[in-house]
């Protein structure tokens, strides 16, 4: 592939959004990094609709909003392979979000293709084409962006009309449409890829283990843990890692000196973070009688590990009648949830419900 098309100054973009606006179905993809920052780094996004592609440099535009206006205009349909961190990487420049969702991966799982198959994977079955698989391991921010990584970049998009045609036709002719498009609906909402510093806690891993009357300090620590991520861009694990922040909780150091002697709080932990994590640690109140913050989950007796059998064999035996991937009706957490007695789960909602809720609730509550 040659002369790909750029667009790095706002005339660029706004010609690239021109020409793009001459159709209203836009297949997406995004590269990015994270390594060392909290959110993803928007680098590059490549775009194409039936006659024109590009390449959107992020990196060089102030705003990329005209072009996100695109996708969220009505009568639009973007096309894109597992869209949340793609949804994630957009997150960071704009909350706009697309009309209206095709994700590839999704319609290959209601036409039987397999559980989150792979992208690579649908070009070639679909459109006999082997993707090359060289710079999976770029450095999407460097510039310039070499010939090779500019063709393994757009690949990404050039074949998503194809493969989103053929898995329109499969969606038809199953009469499984509607139900993708609720799914579909169901991946533009914010919550998917947005993280409340207010509740990381409750993701802690290794918390559980400790004693209850140290939960109350682990929970404010990760809270103030991921605003300083977020505030600074940083991943979590550089602030301080959860190894420390479970012993900080653990031992409740009242000191910079005590705080230095627990396993990675280096120098520059101390030195930017000590009178926070100090403040959280003396503060917080630490009671015998505290009631617990994280519970280990409770074993199912033999009688439910029985039915949580049972019902996932009923949900492989319904997909098969569908033609669908198991995991698109309910997965082994959500089983495990009913059988405890819980009934909001995804399961019993919406085109689920349809699907394979009503015959489970029948057969299993």
């Amino acid at each position: 592939m040659t002369n790909i098309h750029i667009v790095q100054d706002t005339g660029a973009l706004d010609n690239a959004c021109e020409k793009l606006s001459r159709d209203t179905s836009f297949a997406i993809d995004t590269e990015f990094m994270r390594e060392k920052t909290y959110s993803p780094v928007l680098c590059l996004v490549q775009v194409a609709n039936r006659d024109f592609s590009c390449c959107i440099d992020p990196l060089a535009l102030e705003s990329i909003e005209p072009f996100l206006s695109l996708l969220s205009a009505s009568g639009t349909e973007t096309i894109l392979h597992s869209c949340r961190q793609d949804f994630e990487a957009f997150d960071t420049r704009s909350t706009l979000l697309p009309h209206r969702l095709f994700d590839s991966q999704i319609a290959a799982a209601f036409c039987g293709l397999g559980d989150q198959v792979s992208y690579a994977a649908l070009v070639e079955q679909i459109c006999d084409v082997k993707l090359a698989k060289t710079h999976t391991r770029a450095d999407w921010s460097a510039r310039p962006l070499s010939q090779g990584e500019l063709d393994y970049a757009m690949d990404d998009v050039l074949y998503l009309h194809e493969i989103r045609d053929s898995l329109q036709r499969k969606l038809d002719a199953s009469d499984r449409s509607e139900w993708f498009r609720e799914e579909c609906v169901r991946q533009l909402n914010p919550l998917n890829w947005q993280v409340s510093p207010e509740t990381a806690w409750k993701k802690l891993k290794g918390a559980v283990r400790l004693p209850s009357m140290a939960h109350e300090t682990a929970r404010q620590l990760a809270i103030w843990r991921e605003q300083q991520a977020v505030k600074r861009n940083r991943p979590r694990e550089w602030i301080l890692s959860t190894k420390s922040l479970l012993e900080v909780a653990r031992l409740s150091p009242q000191s910079k000196q005590e705080l230095g002697k627990i396993e990675g709080v280096n120098q520059g932990v101390l030195r930017q973070s000590a009178e926070s994590i100090l403040h959280i640690s003396s503060s917080t109140e630490r009671r015998n009688d505290a009631p617990a913050l994280w519970h280990s989950p409770d074993l199912l007796e033999p009688a439910q590990r029985k039915r949580v059998k049972a019902v996932m064999a009923e949900i492989r035996q319904i997909a098969e009648e569908l033609n669908i991937a198991p995991s698109l009706l309910a997965n082994r957490n959500m089983v495990e949830k009913f059988i405890r007695g819980c009934h909001e789960v995804d399961l019993f909602q919406g085109w689920r419900k349809q699907a394979a809720g009503d015959r489970v609730f029948e057969k299993f509550a």
